[in-house]
């Protein structure tokens, strides 16, 4: 570590198909801000009469925010597996339907809250508000919470949300820069802005995967945050080896993080497909598949059930075009499945083709006679943010 519901389509309108996309965009916005605004005043509301045992400001709330893949769940469970003495609760959110970074959490903790389908800072702000609410009222306060947004959540909208709770004070909001990929994501007009403000609204920047970069672009990398950000503190690490004390007591300069952020159409910008398979999958079949995934395909993870290794949890990550398998824990009492979650920009990802690539990787019958079998439970869930 070194410091330093989509509006369907109208046939009248066919042939006027961009006035007719303007004014889906303009119901997508109008959509998004209503939620926005609802999850806040819902927030309120449920504040009141809550007799909260905590007092006021007195349980800190660090966010590790970052975009997708950046290494956000690495670092976390390594915080948790530190040894720094400290209670923590641990709240994991994620954009698809199936919390694949809280599978992931779950052997580190006994204390996490899993916020899935959507982000924090909209989708699933009354689960945050919520979430928050329980944790204030528990007999026995944590000395932290730890939440892990999503990788397409914008943080100014959950520090809103969650300083609605007046237990709640934000000691500090970390992003993780993915080193490897910083300047396509800076670069990029589907992702810029919404990567940029998420390093806006940090106090601390984590420049991640440095190992996966050569001496030249991790000097780049330092001159493009130190040009663009350069009254931000920059921590490099490998594995999210970080200390406790770098990530946990970083007293942020909230509210002042708050100036001026970019507006961005997030919700709308990115989707998920997620799919959960019970039959075995074939290792050899699902790397050819992985493989050949178009440079579409931002980022996939989930957790594998596969032929080769009946026993054990294989954990399959990938950013871009760098994937890998993680061979991990037995599934012990857990039944063992495949949970995939695939996010893309909108509009880009075919959920036939998913579907069939998917169960083309089905181990044949007679392989799997001595392995452990349940009823085939495909589900292939698509899903655009309301």
């Amino acid at each position: 570590m070194t410091d330093q519901g989509e509006p369907k389509s109208n046939p009248a309108n066919a042939d006027n198909g961009s006035a007719f996309d303007e004014d889906i965009a303009v119901v997508d916005r109008f959509n998004e801000a209503h939620q926005g605004i609802m999850g806040m005043l819902f927030a309120a509301y449920k504040m009141r009469g809550h007799d909260l045992r905590a007092a006021k400001a007195s349980v800190p709330l660090t966010i590790i925010g970052g975009f997708l893949g950046s290494g956000k769940t690495t670092l976390l469970n390594h915080l948790l597996a530190e040894p720094h003495a400290r209670r923590l609760v641990v709240l994991v959110n994620d954009f698809g339907s199936i919390n694949i970074d809280a599978a992931l959490v779950a052997s580190q903790t006994e204390d996490m809250i899993s916020l899935s389908n959507g982000c924090a800072c909209c989708a699933v702000s009354a689960d945050l508000t919520k979430s928050l609410i329980k944790i204030a009222e528990r007999e026995e306060l944590p000395d932290a919470i730890v939440l892990e947004a999503s990788g397409i959540a914008e943080p100014y909208g959950i520090v809103t949300t969650a300083l609605t709770n007046p237990a709640i004070r934000l000691d500090g909001s970390i992003v993780v820069v993915d080193a490897e990929n910083l300047q396509t994501l800076a670069d990029d007009p589907l992702t810029s802005r919404l990567f940029k403000n998420q390093i806006a609204a940090a106090d601390l920047i984590l420049l991640s995967k440095i190992d996966l970069v050569d001496e030249n672009q991790r000097a780049l990398s330092r001159d493009w945050l130190a040009t663009h950000y350069p009254n931000k503190r920059v921590v490099e690490a490998v594995d999210g080896n970080v200390p406790a004390e770098i990530v946990l007591g970083i007293q942020s300069s909230y509210p002042p993080l708050l100036k001026n952020p970019q507006p961005t159409d997030h919700a709308h910008d990115f989707e998920s497909v997620s799919v959960t398979i019970a039959d075995p999958l074939d290792g050899d079949r699902l790397k050819t598949l992985f493989a050949s995934l178009p440079k579409r395909f931002l980022r996939a993870n989930g957790v594998l059930n596969l032929l080769e290794e009946p026993e054990r949890r294989t954990v399959y990550q990938r950013v871009g075009t760098r994937w890998s398998y993680t061979t991990e824990e037995p599934w012990g009492d857990e039944e063992p499945l495949s949970s995939l979650v695939f996010v893309g920009p909108a509009g880009q990802l075919d959920q036939s083709t998913i579907e069939r690539d998917l169960h083309a990787c089905i181990a044949a019958g007679g392989d799997v006679e001595n392995q452990r079998r349940h009823e085939p439970m495909p589900m292939i869930e698509r899903r655009r943010k309301p």
